[in-house]
């Protein structure tokens, strides 16, 4: 799925350039909703309290048998879903950046008002908000030598955020054309939640079959591999 493109220029000059606008947020909506699924799986994967103390245990098992690939997917998940979150809520004084805010004065144009629908959206997630703003401030901008992932909103309330957010684009969705436009979303199933969750399970699963084999000295056959005894064949010409 493409996500946002960035242009130097993006006012809209006609409703039909608003709805590719609005498309676009959407599009964006999607990833994030991928993007904070992915988070929770690798965050989740390892609680007892979430999982049971013996099904944690096992997954943890697996991952710190491949804990560079698993620190680093969790590290770079974080970042891509508070980036996302928080560039949706930038105050929009600079019209460059792809801000709801942006998207509300645009529909404007139109006579599609929006502004209390978003004053209720961002006080009603004031908290969650702050919070991830400081995660982008302090984490991200300024992080120091010994640092740690921040703190987030749990994932209730991520997803609470995230539905809310599709459900004002939605309703801005009613007047872009005759008859209305939306696109599907269930807040229970947002974006590919299911068949994230679904895929990571597989995968942890998946490691845990293949350790066995590894130990057995099961030889593995490939045309090429990322890293085969030191050789890095990926890179060769």
């Amino acid at each position: 799925m493409k996500g946002i493109i960035y242009k130097s220029k993006m006012s809209t000059n006609n409703k039909e350039e608003l709805k590719k606008l609005w498309d676009d947020f959407f599009s964006h909506l999607y990833e994030t909703s991928m993007y904070c699924e992915l988070l929770f799986c690798c965050a989740l994967s390892k609680s007892t309290v979430y999982m049971g103390e013996k099904d944690a245990n096992h997954n943890l098992e697996i991952i710190k048998k491949y804990n560079y690939f698993f620190q680093s997917l969790e590290n770079g998940i974080c970042y891509a879903t508070v980036l996302s979150i928080t560039q949706l809520f930038e105050d929009g004084k600079d019209k460059q950046k792809r801000t709801l805010s942006y998207l509300i004065d645009e529909a404007k144009k139109y006579k599609i008002d929006r502004d209390k629908e978003f004053d209720e959206l961002k006080e009603k997630h004031k908290d969650s908000l702050q919070q991830l703003k400081d995660a982008r401030d302090t984490y991200f901008a300024h992080r120091e030598k010994n640092y740690k992932l921040p703190t987030i909103p749990s994932s209730d309330k991520m997803y609470e955020l995230i539905n809310h957010v599709a459900r004002f684009l939605n309703s801005m969705g009613k007047d872009l054309q005759e008859g209305g436009v939306s696109y599907w979303w269930k807040p229970e199933e947002s974006g590919w939640k299911k068949e994230i969750q679904a895929d990571f399970q597989h995968l942890l699963d998946n490691l845990y079959r293949g350790e066995s084999a590894r130990l057995a000295e099961v030889p593995i056959t490939y045309g090429r591999k990322l890293y085969n005894g030191g050789q890095y064949d990926i890179r060769e010409e």
